[in-house]
C-alpha cells in the first residue's frame, strides 16, 4: 500500500533499551494513520511516498466500547469495559481522552496470500512465520493483514459477510520498499 510519510517521531526504550518509531502517514484516501516500526528507520523518507506492507490488530474493546457488539467476529465475552477503563485509571490513562480509532471497513479475505517480492524485506523472520496466509482486509487504500489474534469469527466463513468493519488497535509495519523516482512518485 502506498502512503506518505509526514512525520516520525523515534521513542527510546529506557528499560529495555531499543527504539521505537512512529510514522505518521497518509493514505491516498487522506486518512491518517499511526504506524509502529519496530525494525526500520525510515527517518530519510520523511516527506516522501513509499510503499508498505501493514499489520493490524484489531481492537475487540473498542469496538465494544463503540457498541460495536453484532460484528462477524466474536467481541472476547471476557471483556469487562468497566473493569479495563478502573485499570486504565490506575496506571495513569484516562479512556474516554483516547487517541483516534481507525475503523477499517473492506472486503474480507479469510487467507490471504503474501505477493513473493514482500516475503523477503519482511524482517524479523518471525512477521513470515506468524502471517503464514493471514486474514486481510481489503480496502480503498490497499491491504491490510490481520495478526491473527482476536480473530475469532462468530460465524462459519461460509456465511461470512463479504465486506467487514473493524477498529483497529496497533498497526505496524511488516515491510516496506522506496518508491522510484523514474516513476513520478
Amino acid at each position: 500500500m502506498r502512503v506518505y510519510i509526514s512525520d516520525i517521531s523515534v521513542i527510546e526504550d529506557k528499560k529495555y533499551g531499543g527504539v521505537t518509531f512512529k510514522i505518521t502517514g497518509q493514505l491516498q484516501s487522506g486518512l491518517e494513520i499511526k504506524i509502529k516500526d519496530l525494525f526500520y528507520d525510515l527517518q530519510e523518507y520523511i516527506g516522501r511516498y513509499v510503499e508498505m506492507l501493514l499489520c493490524v490488530f484489531r481492537n475487540p474493546y473498542a469496538e465494544h466500547k463503540m457498541g460495536m457488539i453484532n460484528q462477524p467476529f466474536l467481541s472476547e465475552e471476557y471483556y469487562s469495559i468497566e473493569l479495563i477503563d478502573e485499570l486504565l485509571e490506575k496506571k495513569g490513562f484516562n479512556s474516554k481522552a483516547n487517541k483516534k480509532r481507525i475503523i477499517l471497513t473492506g472486503e474480507y479475505i479469510d487467507s490471504y496470500v503474501i505477493p513473493e517480492k514482500w516475503i523477503p524485506l519482511m524482517e524479523p523472520k518471525w512477521f513470515r512465520r506468524i502471517l503464514k496466509e493471514p486474514s486481510a482486509i481489503k480496502t480503498d487504500d490497499g491491504i491490510f493483514l490481520f495478526y491473527p489474534f482476536h480473530m475469532r469469527k462468530r460465524v462459519s466463513i461460509e456465511s461470512f459477510p463479504k465486506n467487514v468493519t473493524i477498529v483497529t488497535g496497533s498497526i505496524d509495519l511488516a515491510a516496506w520498499h522506496p518508491i522510484s523516482e523514474s516513476k513520478g512518485d
